[in-house]
Formats: C-alpha cells, sequence, structure tokens
C-alpha cells in the first residue's frame, strides 16, 4: 500500500474545498512481554495503523481520523475535519507550515536487527532480567514487573505546502522492579535500558542494577531536618528535569504559565548548567529527521551555560512569536492533532565521573528515587518531592535514607548547581528525558525531628 500517496489524496481533497490541510499516517507493530519467576505471564504482539487529517480554512481548523485507508473512508475523514473545522473559532496563528529542507543525515533511529529477533529471543531476554535481579542479593525475593517490549513505526506525512516525508524508527526496552526484603524491611527499587537499538541492551545489567539497588535501600531510616548539599541521579533526576521542560515551551512563556517567563537572555542558572532539546541526537529515543508538523527537527541549547537562550516552538507559537519552529510538534498517535512536547531534552553533562562528584560532598543526600514529582510546579516553580536514597560524610555513602523531603524553589536550584557528572541517562518520559549525575546546594531536607 502506498501510504504517502493515500496522504497526498487526503491533502488534495481538502484544497479542493479550499483548505490548508495536512496528513499524518502511521503504521507500527509493539511486542510486549512480562515474565514472572520464569514463566511468561503475558505477551502480546499488536499491529495498528492510522490516518489523522488536519485542515485549516480561514484560521479555523478541524481535525479527523481513522483506521480505514479504503477511498470512500478517507473521503469521509476529510469532509469530517471540514466540518468541525466549520463550527471552530478562527486563529490567525493555526497554519499549515512552508517546507524546510530536512538535513541528510544517519540518525540512527532504525535498527534491522531488531525484525530479525524471534519471540524466544525476546521471553528469554526478560527471563534473564529477572533472574539476574533476583541473584542480585540473597534479599531479592521476587520482582513485581519484568518485562520486554519493542516496536517499529513507520511515518508518512504531506501537507499542502508541498512538504511530503517518510521515516522509520524503533525502540527496544526492557525493565523490571525488584523488592528487597530483610524481616519487616522492604525496599524496592527499578532498572532499565531502553534504545533505538536492541544490541545496546544488556539484560544481567538491567537486572543486576535493580537489584543491587533495592538491597542497598533496606533499612533506611530517615535524617533530621536540615538545610544540605543533594546530590541527584540520573534516575532521581528524571521529574526534575521534566518540569523544566514543560517550563521552556513557548506556549508556556506566552501564557505567563512558567516561572522562567520574562527572563529571556537572562541569568536564570549557575553557569554549569546547560539544558538543551536534540530533535537530531543520534541513536536518540525520539529523534527523528521532522517533526509532526513536517518541520525539520533541531538542536536547541535553551539555557547556555546559565543564560536563558531559547524556549521551543511548533508552528502555532512560532507564527504567534513571527519566528521558525524548532521542530518540536508532536503527536500521541494518528488520533491527535499535533501539540508543543520535547524530544530528547537533556542536561548537558560534565566531565566528572559520579564517583569523583559523590567524593567532594562532605555532607549530604545522594538521591536514587524520588516521589510524587507530579506536583513539581512549572508555573510558580514550586519543588517538593519526597526522596529516598543514602547519606554521604565525607564523600562516602553510608547509610540508606528514607521517608525524607527534599524542596527548594526550582529558581534557586537551578543556580546552585556545583557540579555535573559525565554519567548521562535517558528515560522514556514526555520524549526522552536525560540527566547525568549533579550536585545542588542548600536545598531543605525535611526528615525526622
Amino acid at each position: 500500500m502506498d501510504y504517502l500517496q493515500i496522504a497526498h489524496t487526503a491533502v488534495s481533497q481538502a484544497q479542493a474545498a479550499g483548505a490548508e490541510a495536512d496528513a499524518y499516517i502511521s503504521v507500527g507493530s509493539e511486542t510486549s512481554i512480562q515474565v514472572s519467576r520464569g514463566q511468561v505471564e503475558k505477551l502480546s504482539r499488536a499491529g495498528s495503523k492510522g490516518l489523522g487529517v488536519r485542515v485549516i480554512r480561514d484560521g479555523r481548523m478541524g481535525y479527523a481520523y481513522t483506521s480505514d485507508f479504503s477511498p470512500d473512508s478517507v473521503r469521509r475523514t476529510v469532509d469530517g475535519a471540514l466540518a468541525l473545522a466549520e463550527a471552530a473559532d478562527p486563529d490567525a496563528d493555526r497554519i499549515i507550515p512552508e517546507p524546510r529542507p530536512i538535513p541528510d543525515a544517519d540518525l540512527r533511529i532504525y535498527d534491522p536487527a531488531l525484525a530479525e529477533l524471534t519471540t524466544d529471543d525476546k521471553v528469554a531476554f526478560a527471563k534473564q532480567v529477572e533472574a539476574a535481579a533476583l541473584a542480585a542479593d540473597p534479599r531479592i525475593r521476587l520482582c513485581l514487573q519484568t518485562a520486554y517490549i519493542d516496536g517499529i513505526a513507520d511515518v508518512y506525512l504531506a501537507n499542502s505546502r508541498g512538504f511530503a516525508g517518510s521515516y522509520r524508527s524503533s525502540f527496544a526496552a526492557g525493565y523490571t522492579m525488584a523488592m528487597a526484603m530483610d524481616g519487616e524491611e522492604r525496599a524496592m527499587a527499578m532498572g532499565l535500558g531502553v534504545s533505538t537499538r536492541v544490541a545496546d541492551l544488556d539484560a544481567a545489567a538491567i537486572g543486576r542494577e535493580a537489584g543491587e539497588r533495592a538491597a542497598k535501600l533496606l533499612g533506611g531510616k530517615p535524617v533530621p531536618t536540615q538545610r544540605a548539599t543533594v546530590v541527584y541521579s540520573p534516575y532521581a533526576a528524571a521529574g526534575l528535569i521534566g518540569t523544566l521542560a514543560k517550563a521552556l515551551t513557548a506556549e508556556a512563556m506566552q501564557k505567563n504559565r512558567s516561572f522562567l517567563h520574562g527572563k529571556m537572555g537572562q541569568d536564570v542558572a549557575a553557569d554549569r548548567v546547560t539544558l538543551l532539546d536534540n530533535g537530531r541526537l543520534p541513536g536518540g529515543i525520539a529523534t527523528r529527521p521532522f517533526d509532526d508538523e513536517g518541520s525539520p527537527t533541531s538542536a536547541t541549547r535553551l539555557i547556555d551555560e546559565g543564560i536563558l537562550q531559547a524556549v521551543l516552538y511548533d508552528s502555532y507559537t512560532a507564527h504567534r512569536d513571527g519566528t521558525d519552529s524548532s521542530g518540536n510538534a508532536t503527536r500521541g498517535s494518528h488520533r491527535q492533532p499535533p501539540g508543543l512536547a520535547p524530544t530528547n531534552f537533556y542536561l548537558q553533562p560534565g566531565n566528572l565521573s559520579p564517583e569523583a562528584l559523590i567524593a567532594g560532598v562532605e555532607k549530604g543526600l545522594y538521591v536514587v528515587n524520588t516521589m510524587n514529582t507530579h506536583s513539581i510546579n512549572p508555573v510558580s516553580g514550586d519543588y517538593s518531592v519526597s526522596a529516598q536514597g543514602f547519606w554521604i560524610e565525607n564523600g562516602q555513602l553510608t547509610h540508606p535514607v528514607n521517608e525524607v523531603t527534599i524542596a527548594l524553589p526550582l529558581g534557586e536550584l537551578l543556580k546552585n548547581v556545583r557540579a555535573v557528572a559525565d554519567d548521562l541517562l535517558f528515560l522514556p518520559f514526555g520524549g526522552a528525558i536525560g540527566s547525568p549525575t549533579f550536585r545542588v546546594d542548600g536545598v531543605m531536607i525535611g526528615g525526622a525531628g
């Protein structure tokens, strides 16, 4: 089936009715395998495909979708989008973007080896993850969930401004949640690996990481309430970095819904802080040649050595500000019109190893897990989360810590970053959120007393 031709047909039909339009088609397959106690608990293979049509006429937008690619269904979908546009309010910033050159580069987002893996190979991977977690320490009694997931997706996009393009991407992931027990004590930790290339995944390392961390967290107790240094592991930083991504969109700035509103060009962080969004990061799990409107993806330095330099744009917010899209239009699926979101968003790593960074801390908390990160507020900058980890004394991890909160306004937190390590890790949250280990001084730790 010629999916790009179907997209062209939908666009042409909308144009014949006097509308600008784009047509987005996704075709994909996904495998999910869950194991427990060495046995397959759930195995699913699913395929999906769909067409989403966006029309804009006199600033009025309509959107409709279908999973049926027959000519009659495509026609009905276009007509449905046109009818919805008639009922919409006009907005002059609703546009179909003009095509811009797409840089020619090998982005390493598709792994042909994935298609060669058998179901038995994938089951064996998941079982190896679980076995490694259980073998990491005798106190690991079970894994609450262990899984292998992979997928291959093709995207086709055409619009009435002359853009037409397609690409194929893949991903593979393995994870587990290990539980350690010692008497009445319980502790849990996650191990995760995700990549566009299956050869990059190490089942034993994923399981071992979860098992070892869970065992070490046993017996955690709160420390006295105090202001001290906090060292964030890459896992613990994900919620924080993800909130910064929300605060650094043009939409948040235009609506005055960011704690960084009105600070463009100003010093908003320590000079060690550089935050980037790179939709063209080779091998990145959110990398693609163009975004879901057809704009080329790009590498955007948002905070550069502490200075707020840029924000993320899609075509709507870019038109409002009189600039170009940064290539950050994203659709959750063909059922949704494009919206503004990060791609590979991350804190630029430094040169220190995480061990060297921790060795430089006289007293503080090394955080490995944070909870209730949904409470972090990108509008006000309020930041207070529950945390667990290990207490640092004279550069050494001494004992596990649990049942504490860490709090500091985000504006202060950014300025209090004192060191950044070299162990950048991406997690598949809201695109791909990446962080190395980093140190923040002067954080309020709420604990006992």
